[in-house]
């Protein structure tokens, strides 16, 4: 009885292991065009000063929100095809 169950598992994971080889091409994944640079913020300094933490946090949501304006533009873009 165990042969069996051991063949049974065998053959079940040489099943899988089979379709894992031949499932045929993967998805195909377009890469995105390159970013230039200049459509890219430039990264905030980190502050060496307690002062500068106010200013520091309103320069990371400037350029958080600038990074999400262009990726909506690129997403925008190659929903598009352009």
């Amino acid at each position: 009885m165990r042969l069996v169950a051991l063949l049974l598992a065998l053959l079940v994971v040489g099943l899988l292991v089979a379709r894992q080889l031949d499932g045929g091409s993967p998805a195909q994944v377009q890469k995105p065009a390159t970013v230039s640079d200049e459509a890219v913020p430039t990264v905030p300094a980190v502050p060496r000063r307690l002062q500068d933490v106010p200013g520091f946090e309103r320069q990371v949501e400037g350029y958080v929100n600038d990074l999400a304006a262009e990726r909506a533009r690129q997403l925008e873009q190659a929903e598009s095809g352009k």
